[in-house]
Order: structure tokens, then sequence, then C-alpha cells
């Protein structure tokens, strides 16, 4: 299972629409505050108790927690994961609605909560998305669910995401069909500008080493690990350390005569490493 924060922004009527909108493939699981049968009527109820604090200008909380497909979940542990999910979370004591959708072979649930609680406070949300990440963790091996591994752009809804997840969206696609083509930092910059996506550095003040790595694309900037987590400065170093030394075996293996004294395989210590090349591997996910 992995946890996904979608940053809808000020209305509530339209993702109410949205997780509604086709009945044979969704059902609400859960409300609180809020009714679950008409989706206006739902919108009404998260802008009645935003009207309690009316500064807040980005009301709408919505996160999707995705299973692997295959994975079998019934309804009644959907909502106690979810629910426990808003409260590790620190998103308790406000209104929400879990709604399931089946509408692709995956299982996911749609989760909507309102940013301003019963009490008419704005909740804590810093560093929400590593919260989500760290909690949909610890819900996975609590529950004895499966892990996701990566993300899967074909099972991905492109046209319901917000104009900055869309891009980087269409960035991680980039980097992930260019990487596996490169043997360095410099590999990488050359193919991903021919994508219009310039990269740019983080240096450490004194030392001037490199110590992060970000990307503009579509007059929008991202940091890597906010790309994707494989993408930081760091992971990205040893994934293409890692092609480097493969290209360079097999180059030897096809010299003739060096084949024979040439034999000693590299060791993947790190199964991070390997985890993060098998991916850049995977076209597609």
């Amino acid at each position: 299972m992995i946890g996904k924060i979608i940053f809808t922004g000020r209305g509530f009527r339209a993702i109410c629409r949205y997780v509604l909108q086709r009945p044979e493939h969704s059902r609400v699981l859960a409300v609180e505050g809020v009714r679950g049968h008409d989706a206006e009527l739902m919108a009404q109820d998260f802008e009645w108790q935003w009207r309690l604090m009316p500064a807040k200008e980005k009301p709408v909380f919505h996160a999707v927690l995705s299973f692997p497909p295959g994975e079998k979940v019934d309804d009644e542990r959907l909502v106690e994961i979810s629910r426990k999910y808003l409260q590790l979370i620190r998103m308790a004591d406000t209104q929400y609605v879990f709604v399931k959708h089946t509408d692709t072979d995956h299982l996911h649930v749609h989760i909507i909560a309102n940013r301003v609680n019963n009490a008419g406070d704005a909740m804590v949300e810093g560093l929400i998305i590593k919260r989500t990440v760290r909690v949909t963790r610890q819900l996975t091996t609590e529950y004895g669910l499966r892990p996701e591994q990566g993300k899967h752009l074909e099972q991905t809804r492109m046209d319901v995401m917000s104009a900055l997840d869309n891009k980087r969206y269409r960035l991680y696609q980039a980097i992930l069909e260019e990487l596996p083509k490169c043997r360095s930092l410099d590999d990488l910059e050359r193919r991903l500008g021919a994508r219009d996506v310039s990269v740019r550095y983080r240096l450490d003040e004194k030392t001037k080493e490199r110590v992060g790595i970000s990307f503009r694309f579509d007059k929008a900037s991202f940091k890597g690990s906010r790309v994707d987590a494989a993408y930081s400065l760091q992971r990205l170093q040893q994934t293409l350390a890692l092609q480097q030394q493969l290209a360079q075996e097999e180059k030897l293996r096809q010299e003739p005569g060096r084949a024979q004294t040439q034999t000693q395989s590299i060791r993947r210590t790190d199964s991070e490493d390997e985890y993060t090349l098998r991916q850049g591997r995977r076209m597609g996910l």
C-alpha cells in the first residue's frame, strides 16, 4: 500500500463530484460530519465547516490509499486503515469521507477531509507528505499488506490531477525513460535537456560540492526527491555509478582474450541501489 497526497485546493465541489461520479465503480465506505449519498450535499457540509475559519485558503485535504493489483482488502478493514491513517498523520477530529474506487485493476480509497477541524481551527499539517510515507509503510506492515513498488503511470489519472502534479508526473516519466541510458549526471542533463528539462544543483557553501538536485520543467521546479525518492542526488549518483560499472563489465566480456581474466561480478551490497536500477529499467510503471 502507498499513500498519495493530491493537492486539490479551495473547492470541495469538484472533488466530491469526482469521487462519486461513477456509482457502478465507487462506494462510500464511511463518513464523518457530512452526508454521503449526494455529492452536492457532501460539498455543502464541508463548506459549512470551512466557514468557521474562512481565512483558511485551501481547506481541502485529498489523499489516496492505493493497493497493488490483486490485493484483496474487505470494506471493514479499509475503513479501519483509513481512520488510522488520518489519526496518525494528525488529521483527526474533522469531517471526512472514504470512497472506494474499483475502476482500475488496483483497489484504491479516496480520502477527503476538512483542513478546518470540528472546533474551527486549522489542522497542523507540517511535513504531511513525509508523514504519509512513514504512516503508510507502518500500516502496510501492521496489516500484513503488500508494499507497492514504484509508480504505475498507466494507472494514473493525469486528467484529474492539479496542474502542478501533472507536471511532476510528466517529469517523473521523462527521468524514468532517460535514466537507464545514462552513465553520468552529464549524460542525464544532456538527455533531459533535449526534453526541455533543465537540471540544477545545490552546492555546499564551504566545499562547493553538489549536495542536492532539482529539475525545472514547464515553468515549474521540483527537488529530485519530490519527484521520486529514487531521484535524490545521492540515489541518482548511486544508480549511475552502478550502471557505469555494469557497462564496463559488459564491455570486458565482449573483448577477446580478457573475458577469462575479468570474471569478478559486481556485488550489490546495497539493496536500495538494486531496487533503483530495477525501477529505472521498468519502463512505463
